[in-house]
C-alpha cells in the first residue's frame, strides 16, 4: 500500500526538478543576459545625454566669462598701393618681431553653474621683444608706393571681451594707446610711424595684456626667436598644441613651464601676406600652450564601468544558478529579473552620485547600496543567510576587480585578461560537483 505520509516531499520534487531544468534555465538566462544588452545601451545614452549637458552649461559659462585665449603677436603691419586694372588696390605685409618674449602668471578660480563647477582664469601677461625691417624689405614688392607713416602694430587676442583694462604700447620709446582692431587679425592696434626706422635697425617693443579667458591659453610662435614663461595655481593643467614646454614642473600647488620655438621650427617666414590670417582659425598658427582646467571625468569613468555590465550580470546569474542547483531550492524566473534590474540600476546610481561627489566615493556607496539590496533579497528567498552573503562577497570581488580596472589604462587589457581567466577556473572549481544529469524523481 503505498505511503501517502510521503507523497508531499515527492510531489515539492518532482516540482523542483520541472521547474529547475538546467538546459531550460540555462537558456532562459542567457536570454535575460542579452536582454539586459538593450538597458546597458541606454545607460551610455544617458551618460552621453549628460555630458552634452555639461558641455552646454560649459559653453554657457565660457560665452558670458571669455573663452579660449590665443595670444598672437604682436605684429607689425605695413601698407602699400599698386595699380590694378588702372584702379589703386590697398594691400598689407606683415612683420613678425625679431624676438618675442612672454611672461605672466595665470590665476585660476571656479565658476559654478548648475551643479557643474568650470575651471576660468586671469592673466596679465608681459610681452616684450624687438623689431627689426628686413634689409630687402622695400625691394619684397619694388615699385609699390609704401605707406610708413600709418603702419600699425597689432596684438591678436580673439576674445577682447576679456580684457580687464586699457591696453598702452611701448614702441621705440614712445607710448601708444591701444584700441580693438578689426581686420583680418582681430584684437589690439595702434598707429605708428615707421618713417625714421631704418631697414636692419631694431626697434624695442613691450606692453602688459590684462585679460581673462576659460579653458586655453594658447601663443602663436610668431618671433624669430619666441619664449614664453608660465606660473599658474592650476594643479591639473594638459599642455597642449603644435609645441610641448621644454622645462616644465607640476606640484600640489601649481605649475611653471617654458617653451622656446624658433623660426625654423615653424611652416611661415618672417613677412607674411596679410590674408594670410584670413582663413586661418585662432589656433592655425602652430600655437602652443596649456588648458587650464579641472580634468571632469566622472563620465568617462561611469562609461567605461558600464561596458563591464554585462559581465557583472552574466557571473552574478551564475552563482545564483549554481546556488540553485546544489541548494535544490527553485528560484523563479522573474526573481532573476530583479537582481538584474538591481545591478543595472547600480550605474545609474553611480552616474548621479559622481556628479555631485569624487566618482571613488560614489562607486563605493552604489556598490554598498546595490550588494545590500541583493544579499537581503538572496537571504528571503534561498533562507540561507551564510549563501546571500556569499553571493554579496561574490559581486564585492567583481566591483573591486572593475574598479582596478578604471583607475588602470596601459595595463588594463592584460589585468582584464587575467582576472578573467581566474574568474573561469573559480568557475570550473565551483561546478565540478554539480550533477548536471541527475533526476529527481
Amino acid at each position: 500500500m503505498e505511503d501517502k505520509g510521503n507523497l508531499p516531499v515527492e510531489n515539492e520534487n518532482r516540482q523542483f526538478a520541472k521547474k529547475a531544468r538546467p538546459g531550460l534555465k540555462l537558456l532562459l538566462i542567457a536570454g535575460m543576459c542579452v536582454a539586459f544588452l538593450i538597458p546597458q545601451l541606454l545607460l551610455k545614452n544617458l551618460v552621453s545625454e549628460r555630458k552634452s549637458t555639461e558641455s552646454l552649461a560649459e559653453s554657457e559659462v565660457f560665452e558670458k566669462w571669455a573663452g579660449p585665449q590665443t595670444v598672437i603677436g604682436p605684429v607689425i603691419k605695413i601698407y602699400y598701393s599698386e595699380e590694378k586694372n588702372n584702379k589703386k588696390e590697398t594691400y598689407a605685409k606683415i612683420v613678425l618681431p625679431e624676438q618675442l618674449d612672454v611672461k605672466g602668471d595665470v590665476e585660476t578660480k571656479l565658476l559654478k553653474r548648475g551643479i557643474y563647477d568650470f575651471t576660468v582664469y586671469e592673466t596679465a601677461l608681459d610681452l616684450t621683444g624687438q623689431f627689426k625691417l628686413p634689409k630687402d624689405f622695400e625691394k619684397m614688392q619694388d615699385g609699390h608706393e609704401w605707406c610708413f607713416e600709418k603702419a600699425k602694430i597689432v596684438v591678436g587676442l580673439p576674445n577682447l571681451r576679456g580684457l580687464t583694462d586699457n591696453v598702452t604700447l611701448k614702441f621705440g620709446g614712445i607710448t601708444y594707446d591701444m584700441v580693438a582692431e578689426t581686420g583680418n587679425l582681430k584684437g589690439l592696434s595702434c598707429e605708428v610711424d615707421l618713417s625714421r626706422v631704418l631697414a636692419g635697425e631694431t626697434v624695442d617693443f613691450s606692453l602688459v595684456l590684462p585679460f581673462k579667458g576659460a579653458g586655453d591659453l594658447m601663443f602663436a610662435p610668431f618671433g624669430q626667436t619666441t619664449t614664453v614663461s608660465l606660473t599658474s595655481d592650476c594643479t591639473t593643467p594638459s599642455f597642449t598644441g603644435y609645441y610641448l614646454p621644454d622645462e616644465r614642473q607640476v606640484t600640489d600647488t601649481g605649475f611653471q613651464a617654458e617653451w622656446k620655438v624658433l623660426a625654423i621650427n615653424r611652416d611661415y617666414p618672417q613677412v607674411l601676406n596679410d590674408s594670410f590670417f584670413e582663413y586661418r582659425t585662432e589656433f592655425g598658427y602652430s600655437s602652443f600652450g596649456v588648458e587650464l582646467k579641472v580634468p571632469v571625468e566622472q563620465y568617462l569613468q561611469t562609461d567605461r564601468a558600464i561596458k563591464y555590465a554585462f559581465l557583472i550580470i552574466l557571473l552574478t546569474f551564475a552563482a545564483v544558478f549554481f546556488v540553485e542547483m546544489r541548494k535544490a531550492k527553485p528560484i523563479h524566473p522573474v526573481q532573476y529579473l530583479l537582481i538584474g534590474i538591481a545591478l543595472i540600476v547600480f550605474y545609474t546610481l553611480l552616474l548621479s552620485f559622481s556628479e555631485h561627489i569624487n566618482f571613488g566615493l560614489s562607486y563605493l556607496i552604489a556598490c554598498v547600496m546595490t550588494i545590500a539590496m541583493i544579499v537581503v533579497f538572496m537571504a528571503s528567498i534561498t533562507k540561507n543567510k551564510k549563501t546571500a552573503l556569499g553571493i554579496g562577497l561574490l559581486l564585492a570581488v567583481l566591483y573591486t576587480f572593475v574598479y582596478v580596472l578604471l583607475q588602470l589604462e596601459s595595463y588594463a587589457l592584460l589585468v582584464g585578461s587575467v582576472g578573467l581567466f581566474i574568474i573561469l577556473g573559480i568557475a570550473m572549481f565551483a561546478t565540478q560537483k554539480i550533477d548536471w544529469y541527475k533526476k529527481k524523481d
